[in-house]
């Protein structure tokens, strides 16, 4: 089994799935925005998702690596999730098909999502918090020796 980033199954390296199936969501977006079955709405919720997903303005902006993609990445599926919501299920089920997803399909990406960014939110935290305590450490360090110079 492929080990990254020390463990299997890490949270970004399960994004590779998600990630490999955006073409597909694309489609799944198209065909949503073409269909007149979808509530006007929806669509509008999803349109905004799309513009979102390639606006350059963005919550985290993407030049940040990983998260930058991961708000865009969730904000899209979000919208398809919402989208295929305001559908007859014959009609959700039929998209998702022809796009080749189901909606668990979508609902364990978003969940991979979810779980990539908590992970990586934690190891951000994490880092920050060893940065500000060695320099709380350095400083203390130099008001010591400062204290103590004659």
């Amino acid at each position: 089994m492929m080990r990254l980033f020390g463990q299997a199954g890490h949270p970004l390296l399960r994004l590779t799935g998600t990630v490999g199936r955006l073409p597909r969501y694309v489609r799944l977006a198209r065909a949503l925005v073409a269909d007149p079955v979808v509530p006007g709405g929806r669509k509008a919720v999803l349109g905004a998702a799309l513009a979102y997903t390639v606006s350059p303005i963005d919550l985290v902006p993407g030049i940040i690596p990983v998260a930058g993609q991961l708000d865009d990445l969730a904000v899209l599926l979000l919208g398809l999730r919402q989208a295929l919501a305001g559908c007859p299920a014959d009609v959700a089920e039929s998209h998702l098909a022809a796009a080749g997803l189901t909606g668990a399909t979508l609902e364990d990406d978003l969940h991979t999502v979810q779980g990539a960014a908590g992970w990586l939110l934690g190891k951000t935290a994490t880092v920050a918090l060893r940065a500000v305590s060695g320099s709380l450490r350095a400083l203390a360090g130099a008001a010591r020796r400062a204290g103590s110079a004659p």
